[in-house]
């Protein structure tokens, strides 16, 4: 009984619709000064940087947005890193296992780059904001897939390129995207140009579908069918 219990509390708690008007009443001018008053920090703390944007704030949605705005803030994007992952799963994307190999020895330079210079690609933007947001009580999870730019199609015979996060906040889980919130690398120079875009911060699922596919289909949030606990925990 208390296991259908647990179901129903969970099929019942994402059944919804989320989108980025259910905060259309909270103002997040104190969560990004706070955000800003930690400009700089490094990141060999996490619990500390986690517990100094948080610890002032009321809300879980304040929380996220000073982690969210820190995080876009503070970390660059890497062309050589982003380049070098795209190169290789191209390369071995008809060899698993090879595949398998390369990317656990790869996120070790893609962490110390990250840890070391706050330049990554869109798996450490992803990782950073899923820890900030666990340490400060939140549950967030990694979503893998495919994004979708100007020059780039969904293609189900390429190998899955990017990486965002959704976040539960209030019960309902909502989508974002901190690499592209971040700014923009310049494919002439190479250098990355800092420009929050506020846009990707907890998107309408409608929307964010049209640039994000995830590889579990239900993380897209359209269907509004319950997110399996099993799956989150995966993540």
């Amino acid at each position: 009984m208390r296991r259908l219990l647990l179901l129903w509390f969970f099929t019942c708690t994402f059944y919804v619709h989320a989108q980025r008007s259910d905060f259309d009443a909270i103002h997040f001018g104190k969560a990004d000064t706070i955000a800003h008053r930690y400009q700089g920090e490094e990141l060999y703390n996490l619990p500390v940087l986690a517990l100094r944007l948080t610890a002032q704030l009321h809300t879980d949605v304040e929380r996220f947005r000073a982690i969210y705005y820190w995080v876009c803030h503070n970390i660059r994007g890497n062309y050589d890193l982003t380049s070098t992952n795209e190169h290789m799963r191209r390369k071995l994307k008809n060899r698993p296992e090879e595949l398998r190999l390369w990317n656990n020895q790869y996120k070790q330079e893609v962490f110390a780059t990250l840890r070391n210079n706050k330049e990554t690609l869109c798996t450490g933007y992803a990782y950073l904001i899923k820890e900030l947001a666990n340490l400060a009580g939140l549950q967030c999870v990694i979503i893998h897939g495919y994004g979708r730019s100007n020059n780039i199609k969904f293609d189900k015979e390429t190998s899955p390129n990017h990486s965002w996060n959704a976040v539960r906040l209030d019960g309902k889980w909502y989508l974002c995207d901190a690499t592209w919130s971040s700014g923009t690398i310049n494919m002439a120079t190479y250098a990355f140009t800092p420009n929050f875009d506020e846009s990707f911060f907890l998107q309408d699922p409608a929307e964010f579908a049209e640039s994000h596919k995830p590889l579990n289909p239900q993380w897209n949030l359209l269907l509004q069918e319950s997110t399996p606990l099993s799956e989150v925990q995966k993540n």
